[in-house]
């Protein structure tokens, strides 16, 4: 991937942070990187994030095992 940005004026800055963003989380939901997996070169980094990306049917799923 490439962007031309200024550091000068701002130009493209906030987008070509928000295409590698774009990019990675694509790639999270298609599988092709895993944040859970030592090495993947990605991490969550917030424990209540990781509830915010799982599939819809994962969340409920958990929710239903709980024995508390």
């Amino acid at each position: 991937m490439f962007l031309e940005t200024s550091a000068l004026t701002g130009e493209n800055v906030e987008e070509a942070f928000l295409k590698c963003a774009r990019n990675i989380l694509n790639k999270i939901e298609s599988g092709e990187l895993d944040p859970e997996r030592m090495g993947s070169g990605i991490q969550y980094g917030d424990a209540s994030l990781r509830q915010l990306r799982q599939p819809r049917g994962v969340a409920a799923q958990n929710q239903q095992q709980c024995n508390c």
